[in-house]
């Protein structure tokens, strides 16, 4: 299965536009938090890695928080942009487009740096609940947002029974990632592990199951 990797540039890009050079600093402090731990990345790191002075980081971010924050938003941002362009959305059968939807979240929870940041995430974010929460809105709570439109899309064209599409969504993702990213934290995920087919079993059980169930 293949997974996407984030771009480790080295200093700050020589051209581009504010908003490119913006989402360069982002994915840097990104790429560090997940390697390096949350605890363990200072804004001195990310400003040298990233070619910039600490006032300038400070100038765009009150605090260390709110820079990962920013920087999971703005990854987040990337992902949910890449569902709303998998082909045939909202036009195919919906088994086919959760298929597709699922492969991406499905790689990019598996991306090796991402089960690292997981991994490190437990043991350091647990103690911050305020930075937990916000981490939280960013990241599960927007994939599951997105995904909660794909079900109502396809419920006003007759196609589910109406349902809380929220409450769905995130069934949903807890069926498709919960058991291969456990897996992946503890090191015990089979090196056979066939993703394709555990994406086809998951969509089948909650399609099956949300077809089964009484308008709300």
């Amino acid at each position: 299965m293949e997974s996407t990797q984030l771009k480790t540039k080295v200093g700050r890009p020589k051209s581009g536009t504010e908003q490119e050079r913006h989402a360069h600093l982002l994915e840097q402090a990104l790429a560090l938090f997940m390697t390096e731990g949350f605890a363990r990345t200072s804004i001195a790191r990310v400003a040298s890695t990233c070619g910039v002075s600490t006032r300038t980081i400070y100038e765009r971010f009150g605090s260390k928080d709110e820079l990962l924050v920013a920087a999971l938003k703005h990854m987040v941002e990337q992902d949910v942009l890449a569902m709303t362009r998998v082909e045939g959305l909202g036009e195919q059968p919906l088994a086919t487009v959760l298929a597709n939807v699922s492969r991406l979240i499905l790689n990019k929870v598996l991306e090796p740096r991402m089960v690292s940041f997981f991994r490190i995430g437990v043991s350091e974010v647990s103690h911050l609940p305020e930075l937990t929460r916000a981490v939280k809105a960013v990241g599960p709570e927007r994939i599951h947002r997105m995904l909660a439109d794909i079900f109502a899309g396809y419920a006003a064209k007759g196609e589910l029974p109406a349902q809380n599409f929220m409450q769905a969504a995130e069934s949903y993702c807890e069926l498709l990632v919960a058991g291969p990213r456990n897996k992946a934290l503890f090191g015990v995920l089979e090196p056979d592990w066939d993703a394709e087919a555990h994406i086809a079993f998951v969509v089948q059980l909650f399609l099956n199951g949300l077809q089964g169930m009484k308008n709300k």
